[in-house]
């Protein structure tokens, strides 16, 4: 099971990083979570996502098909001009399985390079996948900024 999932995380980063938003759209479920919830406190994060502010949060692969159709359109101030990225993802784990859902974690350093200039931060990710078909796919990413203060916009290929 670690090697199907191992290479479904490093797809979807690679996929980011050669800006392939069809593939990495393929990688996630039609009930998709995609979320970056924001820090309460130096030790808190959010816990409801709904009621709280977010880095960012969206729900159902819709959402992120129209992040993409924004960043393809150049209708995204985030995006333009689009920044490049390279995920360095690693330690990815898979912490356990209920309900023919598997729970896999990674941590990330992401590099974007941009009109903000240059900027690594690093990431926690927390994965719920199922299997779709034969195939895995992303139910629910949540990916936690460790750092408190991102320089300029971000979208859903920072993370």
């Amino acid at each position: 099971m670690l090697p199907e999932v191992s290479d479904l995380i490093n797809r979807e980063s690679k996929y980011l990083d050669q800006r392939l938003w069809d593939d990495w759209l393929n990688l996630y479920s039609d009930d998709a979570v995609f979320w970056a919830p924001s820090w309460s406190n130096e030790d808190t994060l959010i816990e409801d996502p709904k009621t709280s502010l977010n880095m960012v949060f969206l729900e159902g692969r819709g959402r992120l098909e129209d992040r993409v159709f924004r960043i393809e359109t150049e209708d995204s101030y985030a995006s333009m001009p689009l920044d490049r990225t390279v995920h360095v993802v690693g330690n990815i784990t898979v912490d356990g399985t209920n309900n023919e859902a598997i729970h896999a974690s990674a941590n990330a350093i992401v590099h974007s390079y941009g009109r903000h200039g240059a900027q690594t931060t690093g990431r926690l990710y927390e994965y719920v996948l199922s299997d779709l078909e034969g195939r895995l796919t992303i139910k629910q990413k949540k990916i936690i900024l460790i750092d408190d203060a991102v320089a300029g916009p971000i979208d859903i290929y920072h993370f």
